[in-house]
């Protein structure tokens, strides 16, 4: 058994302060959120961020405030939401993003259909977004929510414009995505092709079990934290995002593995910039 990464998913969109008190919403708590991660063992952070109202933000200067404060305290790798799920904002802004250099940026490479509006990109998008991460040496990430994106992605692979070493972030459970269903996922898994790098996320009930069967599976990373779920364990409200972190670390180990430093998850995943060149 190899090396395995931890991401840890910090805040997302839905997630709110009246559900989970630990949720890091400002800046100040999701930089000092993203190094207690690192601390703990995460690799990754994967960072939403929220406007002073706490609601869902694409705010670039909120992004470069969080990336700034983040480098200055740890060596996390930071992966940035481009979703415009809850957000309403002009698609050369979310490009517009990738001139901030976060470490990886996490991209649909479709529509999704969700009774609040779901996510909303077009082909133009997603072609013009590709070509801003490769500008700016931004590792995407693509989140495959059902077999349709999945079926786009291999059409853009098959077409050259992604390259054949991609990075997977299946998501299980979600909303307008692949039901949580043990048979879906190794149906997915079987989908991974030779030299590409993979993680699943399981959303609420099914993070712990996906986590494993991911772990088992050979998976680069698996994701975890207070975007994704509200429990530690079944009944039992989990504090804080270094918990779920901890847990991981723990999991991984149980299973045979090491746990992937932020530096040796660079190289695994082929991430770009700073000082992993």
């Amino acid at each position: 058994m190899g090396k395995v990464g931890i991401c840890a998913a910090i805040t997302g969109s839905m997630t709110t302060k009246e559900t989970m008190p630990g949720l890091p919403v400002t800046v100040d708590e999701i930089v000092q959120c993203a190094y207690e991660c690192s601390v703990a063992g995460a690799a990754i952070v994967h960072v939403h961020v929220r406007d002073k109202n706490a609601r869902p933000s694409l705010d670039a200067s909120l992004y470069k405030e969080v990336l700034t404060g983040i480098r200055e305290k740890c060596d996390i790798l930071v992966c940035i939401s481009t979703s415009n799920h809850l957000v309403d904002i002009p698609d050369k802004e979310r490009i517009k993003l990738m001139e901030l250099k976060p470490d990886l940026a996490s991209l649909e490479v479709t529509s999704l259909k969700r009774p609040d509006g779901g996510i909303r990109n077009s082909k133009k998008f997603v072609k013009d977004i590709l070509q801003a991460m490769k500008q700016y040496g931004v590792k995407p990430e693509f989140e495959i929510f059902n077999p349709k994106m999945l079926k786009e992605l291999w059409r853009l692979v098959e077409r050259g414009v992604i390259e054949d070493n991609a990075f997977i972030q299946f998501v299980i459970g979600s909303t307008g995505g692949m039901k949580p269903d043990y048979k879906n996922i190794q149906w997915i898994l079987d989908f991974v092709p030779k030299g590409f790098t993979w993680s699943a996320a399981g959303i609420a009930g099914m993070q712990l079990p996906v986590n494993f069967i991911s772990i088992l599976n050979g998976c680069d990373v698996i994701r975890t934290g207070m975007e994704d779920n509200r429990y530690f364990l079944k009944g039992i409200p989990v504090k804080n995002n270094s918990e779920f972190v901890n847990r991981a670390v723990a999991m991984i180990q149980m299973l045979g593995c090491s746990v992937a430093d932020s530096s040796e998850m660079a190289k695994i995943l082929g991430v770009k910039g700073r000082k992993y060149d």
